[in-house]
């Protein structure tokens, strides 16, 4: 940071907090105690029916995680799990974890000098990833050599954000491995392990049921849908489920549950990628609340974020979508429970993706007030009762998609206009389209060529690499609804369309093609998202618009990366 900023006093609540001394056991009056007891011997009377009685149901694995969720979340309401964790002796050498973590791992820096142990690390991950991918059997979605493209991919990609970095001696090549690890745990578990693909198959068809509530509310406004002629359109088939969702969230948000699924996640990558609180909390929040809207969750730390973080902070926004757009794509594919878990899949790989990214492009060269430590500071403002949230959440919804609607209309018209001004400037010069002369030039088609290689990373055949080209290059010119919308017409034969039929997309793409289409598709990465970006930062802390400016086509373009990195590695699996 620059002196004066270093200089500005930060208040006691930024900073990080002093251990305590607090009790193991009784955290809590015995009243509360009770109250909780109530809650969890009902749901452990459930789960053990389940599991006398439910074994095989859809459901049942996922029911499993939530009760132990529910579960540690009220222990720990009432037990320290720090001090049983770490112990009670403030060196945590010697805490039950730094035993464990030195068995297993003590070896390493004995043995291996500290300058060696990130290469090998790196070594062993590459190693690892192409094992895997020449071990799986293979699918309608994937051989052996489309697997290595994939990875291959990979490391071209890698490269090229190492070669374009800001300050490639400062790298912390710890954030990049462990990024790259967690990618590859969490695509092995959502993709190849059979707990994930039952949970993951579960969330898709419990989603698609979600999207269906919407419906009894949009009956009651507008009529029955089913007879309704606008049935298909995005405003009666999209928007209706964004409303819903974002009353469904606020809800959530108000009971806590939120808060407590990213403070987990993001004391996760803090403790195992070397990040700080803040970048974590907000590459935690971003599937979940969205660009922009998850530096709220930081506010307090936000005007003195390093550069480094607040090019982090954009980059989680971009490679991801939020949860209250989830259904609209979702909605898009078919309502196709492969396509709904990859699009899971994707959320889930750009936490620590986006981090990874932008740590290799703009790394850490500063001194971070929230490093080692995470804080999820509390809303300023408070929710009466969840009727009052379930209402704001609504509320919010509304704005949520008016936005959406406005911002279509007009980029989409826009685009158009453009299109046909690129049309008529070859049809000046008598050049036709020469993938179909039947059509006239266009945007997307001159840009395809651009994304032409960047398909060929992903692991996309190259017979496929153009054509998937134009849903890439209309994902960013555009934005990600139109991108979605078109590949929606093509692979998923779905009525639901933004576009005007002008330029129909046609031609059949094959399974694998499709399903990393659906993963690289998956983000706010658009040139539109920048002065929506640029408007949040800018009303959390104004006197940092300078540094916003500087660094948002940045975190653009290696948001746009860290996606296609995501399905690059979920390429190397299918």
């Amino acid at each position: 940071m620059s002196d004066s900023k270093t200089a500005i006093d930060i208040s006691p609540d930024l900073a990080a907090p002093v251990a305590a001394d607090k009790r193991t056991f009784g955290k809590r009056p015995l009243k509360t105690a009770l109250f909780h007891f109530a809650i969890w011997a009902p749901l452990t009377a459930f789960i053990v029916a389940l599991i006398v009685k439910g074994q095989g149901k859809s459901g049942y694995e996922f029911a499993i995680v939530i009760y132990t969720f529910i579960t540690l979340r009220l222990l720990a309401q009432h037990i320290s799990m720090s001090k049983l964790i770490y112990g009670k002796s403030d060196d945590r050498a010697f805490s039950p974890l730094g035993k464990a973590f030195n068995l297993v791992f003590g070896w390493i820096p004995k043995t291996v000098p500290e300058k060696f142990q990130m290469p090998i690390a790196g070594a062993l991950y590459l190693a690892l990833l192409i094992t895997v991918a020449c071990a799986l059997p293979t699918t309608e979605s994937g051989t052996i050599p489309q697997r290595l493209q994939s990875i291959a991919g990979m490391i071209v990609m890698t490269a090229g954000l190492y070669a374009t970095s800001a300050n490639r001696r400062a790298v912390n090549w710890r954030t990049v491995v462990v990024g790259f690890f967690l990618q590859l745990l969490i695509a092995l578990f959502v993709m190849k392990t059979q707990i994930g693909v039952n949970i993951f198959n579960f969330l898709s068809n419990f989603i698609a049921l979600f999207l269906e509530e919407s419906k009894f509310g949009l009956d009651f406004v507008l009529g029955d849908t089913a007879s309704n002629p606008f049935k298909y359109t995005f405003a009666v088939a999209v928007l209706p489920a964004i409303l819903f969702f974002c009353s469904f969230i606020t809800i959530v948000y108000y009971l806590g549950g939120m808060q407590y699924l990213v403070g987990k996640f993001a004391w996760l990558m803090v403790r195992l990628m070397d990040t700080s609180g803040a970048e974590s909390v907000v590459a935690a929040a971003s599937p979940f609340i969205g660009q922009g809207e998850s530096a709220l969750m930081v506010k307090p730390f936000v005007e003195f974020m390093t550069r480094s973080e607040i090019h982090a902070s954009m980059v989680s926004g971009f490679a991801t979508i939020a949860g209250s757009v989830l259904l609209a794509y979702v909605q898009f594919t078919g309502n196709s429970p492969q396509a709904t878990s990859t699009i899971l899949a994707s959320c889930l790989m750009s936490m620590p993706g986006s981090l990874l990214v932008s740590k290799l492009r703009f790394p850490e060269e500063e001194e971070s007030i929230t490093k080692g430590y995470v804080k999820v500071p509390e809303s300023e403002e408070k929710d009466a009762n969840v009727l009052d949230a379930a209402a704001k959440g609504a509320a919010i919804g509304v704005q949520l998609a008016l936005l959406i609607a406005g911002s279509l209309i007009a980029i989409i018209a826009l685009y158009h206009c453009a299109n046909d001004a690129v049309a008529w400037a070859f049809w000046m010069i008598q050049v036709n389209n020469w993938i179909d002369s039947s059509k006239s030039v266009s945007i997307e088609l001159i840009l395809s060529y651009l994304f032409y290689p960047f398909a060929l990373c992903i692991g996309i055949a190259p017979e496929s690499a153009r054509k998937a080209g134009e849903f890439m290059a209309t994902k960013m010119v555009v934005n990600e609804f139109v991108a979605y919308s078109q590949l929606s017409s093509v692979a998923f034969n779905n009525s639901i369309t933004l576009s005007d039929g002008s330029h129909p997309l046609t031609g059949a793409l094959d399974p694998r093609t499709v399903r990393l289409l659906t993963l690289a598709l998956c983000g706010f990465a658009n040139i539109g998202s920048i002065g929506i970006q640029l408007s949040i930062f800018g009303v959390i802390a104004p006197n940092r618009k300078k540094d916003y400016a500087e660094l948002v086509l940045s975190a653009m373009i290696t948001g746009t990366l860290s996606t296609w990195m995501s399905a690059a590695v979920a390429g190397a699996l299918l």
